[in-house]
């Protein structure tokens, strides 16, 4: 039972929100900012949780609109009956709650401007279920896992809100919204089943391929950018090799237009290439800082 409780978080989406954190704190580093490290770990777990009861919450909803069911896939926490829709709901508002408080209690020791990061994120994720069915969840994952956490995390690890925490938000964000674009594209059927929308039905097939090698390959080419001016060290170019990693998804995502069961994993691979993408950029702006 407890596993089906881990299962039902999605666990492995979990680089798409704490990588931000992560990803934010070593950029402010190698700025030359001084960073809280114990505080950049509790911003990861509270990101973490808050990133758990969302996906949660998200199956809930998405189960009763009858967006996931038996012949659909995705999530089977509900459709296969790993726990039952009470449970679910119940899990979700319990992370939430923990959420909620944690949260709290960093607003406490950072001080109340943390409150309003935490609020219109709180909001994000409550309207995301409803924002998702008309085609406007990339523009809610692009604020809750993007702006957000940039901003969030640059006052709870420096003490200020620094506004040179954006300068790094395309290094990893548009690579978080591929994965809910890969989730949105190999769905189109089921989500117009459920009567929802989703940008992939109002931009169809081919744009929607198109798009998503866009998302995946453009932080390697901000990167290079920042890289020539100045934002961060010349050791950050190693990320660009992660093309390499990325090439294949994009190869995936072209079987699409021939093979609809391609993706039907490329949501996930999609997150594995993030996490990677910025484990790189970290290191290398960690390192970049102190030896070079």
């Amino acid at each position: 039972m407890i596993k089906n409780y881990f299962l039902a978080t999605r666990p492995w989406s979990f680089p798409v929100s704490t990588m931000s954190v992560l990803v934010t704190a070593s950029g402010l580093f190698a700025l030359g900012y001084s960073v809280n490290w114990w505080l950049t770990v509790w911003a990861t777990a509270g990101i973490m949780l808050f990133h758990a009861a969302e996906n949660v919450l998200s199956d809930y909803y998405d189960y009763r609109k009858g967006v996931d069911r038996a012949d659909t896939f995705g999530s089977v926490t509900l459709t296969s009956g790993l726990l039952t829709n009470q449970q679910v709901w119940r899990f979700g508002w319990i992370l939430t709650a923990m959420a909620v408080a944690n949260g709290l209690v960093m607003a406490y020791v950072a001080g109340p401007q943390l409150l309003i990061y935490g609020a219109v994120g709180a909001v994000l994720a409550l309207l995301y279920p409803w924002l998702k069915y008309h085609a406007l969840g990339d523009v809610d994952i692009f604020l809750e896992y993007g702006i957000l956490p940039a901003l969030g995390t640059s006052f709870f690890v420096t003490g200020a809100t620094q506004l040179d925490a954006l300068w790094f938000v395309l290094t990893y964000v548009t690579i978080t919204n591929g994965v809910l674009h890969a989730n949105n594209t190999r769905d189109v059927v089921p989500d117009r089943r459920a009567n929802i929308t989703t940008v992939p039905m109002l931009i169809g097939q081919r744009a929607s391929v198109v798009l998503y090698d866009i998302m995946v390959l453009l932080p390697a080419a901000w990167v290079v950018l920042c890289v020539a001016l100045g934002v961060m060290p010349w050791l950050c170019l190693l990320q660009v090799g992660t093309i390499a990693l990325a090439l294949p998804n994009c190869r995936q995502m072209h079987r699409f237009l021939t093979d609809d069961q391609a993706i039907n994993n490329l949501d996930e691979n999609t997150a594995k290439l993030q996490l990677v993408n910025c484990l790189v950029l970290i290191i290398t702006l960690i390192l970049g800082h102190l030896f070079l």
